[in-house]
């Protein structure tokens, strides 16, 4: 549930790691590491983009 509040916070309200740090009442570092955390999820579940060949 916190790394799907973080990502909501950071990039659909587009609030800083500081702001959103301070809205959870956590640090920078627990910011950054479940924004991580959570974009690499996303990209397993969603696998590797299929570019197309012209």
């Amino acid at each position: 549930m916190r790394k799907r509040a973080v990502l909501v916070l950071r990039y659909y309200e587009d609030l800083s790691e500081s702001e959103v740090a301070k809205i959870m009442g956590c640090s920078v570092g627990t910011v950054r590491s479940q924004t991580h955390q959570a974009i690499a999820r996303l990209r397993r579940l969603v696998g590797e983009p299929v570019t197309l060949e012209a």
